[in-house]
């Protein structure tokens, strides 16, 4: 029988063999975490399964390691994860999903996993000053980027830790490159992005009409031998022949796509503040008001009209204030306001009369027809009238979900480099 050279019939040197190496690949190192005790929560996730809604860290948000603590469900210590601190050099990735709170004895809680090399999309909040770009940011709970209008973010930029654990601009200038978390490679200031949802919209954007003649090349040499020629009078979808089936779905008040989805419901929240009864909407005037229209009920007396007819428009301008006559107990104002009220909010609206605000029991909010009601006690006067409310202004069609949000500009995409 033949024998291998070097090869004996017994193990006689002791030792062991060592064959754990590669634990995973970096991209989304396979290790656990668990999230620090310094960490509460952030903000209640109302999509999250039943007891995880309560989040801890958010998705998207950069996140570095923290000393170890002990973990109850396996007595052991083990590594913290963090929102990382502005200018960390210490930030190993993002985090790729939300994290639930843990209870002691409970089945929740799960399991981090932080992005390195990832690329990643995220929403950019722009401002004049960084200090509120970076508030619209931390209001929208998931990562983002933020800067100034005066300091863009462009592609090739490098993005470090900012506030919230979100991303800003890395001044290469005095920032170490020990900070970088990523590079930006695109960024997506057109809002709405063109395409699919201006076609069934037949939006009259000035911007998309010259961006989609700029992308036109029709006609085309193109031919199945049957026809004249591809697109020779444009695009076939350009006719829009589906546009009506696709109306369906679209908010019957705004008619500005699917309701919280692509109508820019959240990136048009507003909070208008002092609305007077003279704030009257004209498009013949120009007259750029939130007002549509006012009725009224009872005996009121308007500044402008002693017959007591309220006839509002820009011509025919309407005093701030208004008398109820003292015989009269049946007073009341309807104000049809012109943006959408935001149903999302508590008490979203509030009116004054000369400074003092009106009680709960004489305000009404119609939701279905936006109008606010404010009921009048006979025999006074009122000089001004004024109303601060959250309202939806002018949404724009065709906003991605994960970029509707109030002060978002669009989006960035960044290579992750940790």
């Amino acid at each position: 029988m033949a024998l291998f050279p070097n090869v004996e019939s017994d193990y006689t040197f002791g030792g062991r063999t060592h064959t754990n190496l590669v634990v995973s690949e970096g991209a989304a190192p396979a290790e656990k975490w668990i999230v620090s005790k310094t960490e509460g929560v952030k903000f209640t996730y109302a999509f999250g399964p039943e007891g995880n809604q309560n989040v801890v860290l958010a998705k998207g948000k950069i996140v570095e390691l923290g000393d170890p603590e002990f973990d109850y469900e396996t007595s052991r210590m083990v590594t913290t994860i963090k929102q990382a601190a502005p200018g960390s050099m210490r930030a190993v990735g993002v985090n790729h999903h939300n994290i639930y709170e843990r209870k002691r004895d409970r089945f929740s809680g799960n399991q981090p996993v932080v992005l390195t090399r990832s690329y990643i999309e995220v929403p950019l909040f722009e401002h004049d000053v960084e200090a509120t770009a970076a508030q619209f940011a931390r209001a929208m709970h998931y990562g983002a980027a933020y800067g100034t209008n005066a300091n863009k973010i462009k592609p090739g930029d490098f993005v470090k830790v900012g506030q919230d654990g979100n991303f800003v601009k890395l001044d290469t200038a005095n920032d170490s490159p020990f900070q970088i978390v990523g590079q930006v490679l695109a960024v997506e200031r057109e809002l709405p992005p063109a395409g699919f949802l201006q076609y069934y919209m037949d939006m009259k954007v000035e911007e998309i009409e010259a961006f989609l003649k700029a992308k036109s090349y029709a006609p085309s040499p193109g031919s199945n031998g049957k026809d004249a020629g591809a697109y020779p009078y444009g695009y076939p979808y350009q006719h829009q022949g589906w546009k009506g089936e696709f109306e369906k779905l679209l908010n019957p008040t705004v008619n500005k796509g699917i309701p919280f989805l692509t109508d820019g419901y959240f990136r048009a929240k507003q909070v208008v503040t002092n609305i007077a009864l003279d704030d009257i909407y004209d498009a013949q005037t120009n007259n750029d008001g939130h007002i549509e229209s006012v009725v009224f009920s009872g005996q009121i007396t308007f500044g402008h009209d002693d017959a007591g007819t309220f006839t509002p428009s820009a011509n025919n301008a309407v005093d701030k204030g208004f008398q109820t006559a003292a015989e009269s107990r049946n007073n009341a104002l309807f104000i049809k306001l012109r943006h959408q009220i935001d149903k999302t909010e508590a008490d979203p609206v509030v009116v004054k009369l000369d400074g003092v605000a009106v009680a709960a029991a004489d305000l009404h909010i119609d939701y279905v027809n936006n109008t606010v009601v404010v009921y009048l006690e006979p025999g006074i006067t009122v000089n001004e009238l004024t109303i601060d409310a959250k309202l939806i202004v002018d949404p724009v069609a065709g906003i991605p979900t994960e970029w509707d949000y109030s002060g978002a500009v669009g989006a960035v995409r960044i290579l992750l480099q940790r």
